[in-house]
């Protein structure tokens, strides 16, 4: 009996020792990486070419450089030091991948991707049977035309999860008979002219497609039906065929019967041979955020049924033969999602430019090139979150109140060209918090133009595209104190009209023009000699270039 006590203490100090071992190994000692997944990534190194930045430079047999879990895209497992991760993706690396890579047989993610220009050769995929872990696996813009058994090596991987393989010159795929129900949900096989014969009977012979998420097939050779096996996709959010040949009769049929009741979110068809009209049935995809069928041939009105998409954010129905009157009900669910509309290069028309109140969150409306008519309406001065507003190309006409406009702070691009709208631009719109570029147009038919004390940014020397149409042209412009920089404009002589020019309190450099009464380049970069054009300005009543870098004005002011 007086034993036990004594067992029972020594137990206890020896389960203590085991546990603070333990805590003190797994949670606070370093481990470095293995030496044999080390050599095999300088294997890598030597064989590639480091073109860039030199991503690559922390690599190496230096003493500070032993340890490659702490190497530049490379992630080791903290408790055992095998690398899980290599990720040197958007590099400028070329030369050819060397199949040591193989050697690395704990990876779990590799991510080679979008090395530009397809510098980087890869000969055969062979090396990935040493890979037996990998869940991700991302060769996108790699040279793998020479790796004709690429499906093979693909097919020996059992734990695949992500595959991107996009513009990476793929070869006809091989098709295999090894049916081994890969739980894949992700798939990008994008850019690789890939044809239905070939991708149709590997994709369903290898995978088990009912848990593919997203599938990108986009810019292949795609034609002809779909095959039945495409309605096992139900579980599918991200869906891209665009830049295929892909037509109506092949593609609706079976995509309106696999997504009625899906969860697909993104949808794009541009860039193939659909025809006829849009399907009302589009309208029972609720789920859908992004809904792109431009650059087709569309025909007819669009459907009313596209109004119960309340979840859209995208809607890109551009260069097809769209027609009909656009009437103030014609968009989407009007619930505030909308923030990209584009229904340019149609034949749209209106009796009058449609309303636009409940699309608060639009940044981006393109009605350009179809056969609108009327005047800008109020709506568009709402659209507090608008950058990109093109309307060129129609029948539009009126005067445009400045409120419209200037009430939009991020408005970046403006474009209301080959219209027949007039501007009211006057004094009133100074000490504002306006910014980004100067939208070109308003030069167009400005006679008085005061855009000072603003927060402008960019040049101005796009101006010099712009013909001023106003019967008497712009005789005064202000762009003083905004963050403008670059050389002053060349085209000086367009303005001939011009009396006044204040340009203070920017960052110009550059010449100056010879026909002003009052000049004010006032406090910016403005350097070298004082410019003896200046003698030529006639008409010049006034002339402040205080705070330059003149650098004759040290001493004797010129005589001219």
């Amino acid at each position: 009996m007086s034993g036990r006590p004594f067992q029972h203490s020594i137990s206890f100090y020896l389960l203590l020792i085991c546990f603070i071992a333990y805590w003190t190994v797994g949670d606070h000692a370093e481990v470095g990486c293995i030496e044999r997944e080390r050599e095999a990534l300088l294997d890598f190194k030597q064989g590639v070419d480091d073109l860039g930045i030199g991503v690559l430079s922390s690599w190496g047999n230096g003493e500070d450089k032993k340890d490659c879990c702490k190497w530049r895209g490379v992630e080791c497992n903290n408790q055992t030091g095998h690398v899980i991760m290599l990720d040197l993706s958007d590099q400028f690396l070329g030369g050819i991948l060397p199949p040591q890579l193989g050697n690395l047989s704990n990876l779990q993610s590799l991510d080679l991707g979008h090395n530009y220009g397809h510098m980087i050769t890869c000969e055969n995929l062979d090396w990935l049977s040493g890979l037996p872990l990998l869940r991700q696996l991302d060769l996108s813009w790699l040279n793998l035309s020479k790796a004709i058994h690429w499906s093979q090596a693909i097919n020996k991987m059992p734990l695949l999860t992500e595959l991107h393989l996009s513009e990476s010159r793929l070869p006809t795929i091989s098709i295999s008979h090894n049916n081994s129900s890969k739980s894949l949900v992700v798939l990008d096989l994008s850019g690789n002219g890939l044809t239905s014969s070939s991708i149709y009977p590997w994709l369903f012979n290898l995978f088990n497609t009912s848990s593919l998420v997203h599938l990108d097939l986009s810019n292949n050779n795609l034609n002809g039906s779909i095959p039945n096996a495409f309605g096992n996709m139900t579980t599918l959010a991200y869906l891209d065929l665009s830049r295929n040949g892909l037509t109506s009769s092949s593609i609706y049929p079976w995509l309106f019967n696999l997504f009625s009741t899906s969860s697909l979110v993104h949808l794009d068809l541009s860039n193939n041979n659909l025809n006829g009209s849009i399907p009302d049935a589009l309208g029972n995809m609720t789920t859908l955020a992004y809904l792109d069928l431009s650059s087709n041939q569309l025909q007819g009105e669009m459907p009313k049924s596209l109004r119960d998409l309340c979840n859209l954010r995208r809607l890109v129905l551009s260069s097809n033969n769209l027609i009909g009157l656009v009437e103030k009900d014609f968009l989407a669910c009007s619930n505030n999602t909308l923030e990209a509309l584009d229904l340019s290069h149609n034949r749209f028309k209106g009796i009058s430019f449609p309303n636009l109140f409940g699309f608060s969150q639009l940044r981006h409306l393109y009605l350009g090139f179809n056969q609108l008519n009327g005047t800008l309406p109020e709506s568009i001065g709402q659209l507090h979150q608008l950058e990109v507003l093109d309307i060129r190309s129609n029948s539009l006409q009126g005067m445009v109140p400045t409120n419209h406009l200037f009430g939009l702070s991020k408005l970046m691009d403006l474009d209301l060209s080959f219209n027949s709208l007039t501007f009211n631009i006057s004094l009133d719109q100074i000490s504002n918090c306006l910014d980004g570029s100067i939208p070109q147009s308003i030069f167009k038919n400005s006679i008085w133009l005061d855009l000072s004390k603003n927060k402008f940014s960019g040049s101005i020397s796009l101006s010099c595209k712009i013909t001023n149409q106003s019967s008497w042209g712009l005789s005064y412009l202000d762009l003083s104190s905004n963050r403008l920089s670059g050389k002053l404009p060349q085209c000086w002589d367009h303005w001939k009209d011009l009396i006044i020019l204040n340009l203070a309190n920017n960052n110009f450099s550059g010449k100056i023009k010879n026909s002003i009464g009052l000049l004010h380049l006032r406090n910016n970069n403005l350097n070298g000699a004082l410019p003896s054009s200046l003698k030529n300005c006639k008409d010049l009543h006034l002339v402040d270039l205080g705070k330059n870098k003149f650098n004759n004005l040290s001493g004797m002011i010129p005589k001219f």
